[in-house]
């Protein structure tokens, strides 16, 4: 007897705030550069230059800038770093066009953030197989790029923690795979803090059970 089997893509938009103001800046005000090409982060007053960090650019990454820290302490880093200020009703409207697209596809699309999402594909595999989902992932990555505008990662597996661990590995642009056959090979040799909702206080106490790479 044939068993069905789910496949689930994580779907995460790739710094989704910087991403998505840089579209509409781009599309829709005509402004250049793009923000995603030069130093730039979202957060705080443009011209207070107060507040965090909410994302950040590649290349403002490469000035060791990091989501979380204080826009003054960005700025000695990066004094040509340019600052736009989040606009949410903006971000709402890229969310919920983001999520429309994955539900044309699915019709079991779990929102986990304003950013990512869970998209269920259940007895796709007498349908389809194993690689034929993994390249409508790629399909799936490129036609919102395409049709949004914005890049996402695509993490795939059989079970929802793997998917968001998938999704996870390198970005932007990216899908990765980590089936339950794939980690040893994918998730051993990574740090205890990359699992999911394990935070400094429990990295602390599995490190010192002996549970690391």
């Amino acid at each position: 007897m044939l068993h069905s089997k789910r496949y689930i893509f994580h779907v995460d938009a790739n710094s989704a705030f910087l991403s998505w103001s840089a579209v509409y800046q781009a599309n829709v005000c005509g402004k250049q550069p793009d923000l995603r090409t030069i130093p730039s982060i979202v957060g705080g007053d443009q011209e207070k230059r107060h507040g965090i960090v909410l994302a950040k650019s590649i290349p403002a990454k490469k000035y060791g800038i990091q989501t979380g820290e204080a826009i003054v302490t960005a700025l000695k880093k990066c004094p040509s770093l340019t600052v736009v200020p989040p606009d949410y009703s903006l971000y709402v409207t890229a969310s919920r066009a983001f999520i429309d697209k994955l539900k044309k596809y699915s019709d079991h699309v779990i929102q986990y953030s304003i950013d990512e999402a869970w998209a269920v594909f259940d007895g796709f595999e007498s349908l389809y197989g194993r690689g034929q989902m993994v390249n409508f992932a790629y399909d799936l990555k490129n036609e919102i790029r395409d049709d949004l505008g914005f890049t996402v990662n695509i993490g795939v597996s059989s079970n929802f923690l793997l998917a968001k661990m998938a999704g996870d590995f390198k970005k932007p642009d990216r899908v990765h795979t980590l089936f339950p056959e794939e980690i040893e090979k994918k998730m051993w040799s990574l740090p205890v803090s990359d699992l999911f909702f394990v935070g400094k206080a429990t990295t602390k106490k599995l490190l010192s059970l002996g549970i690391s790479p």
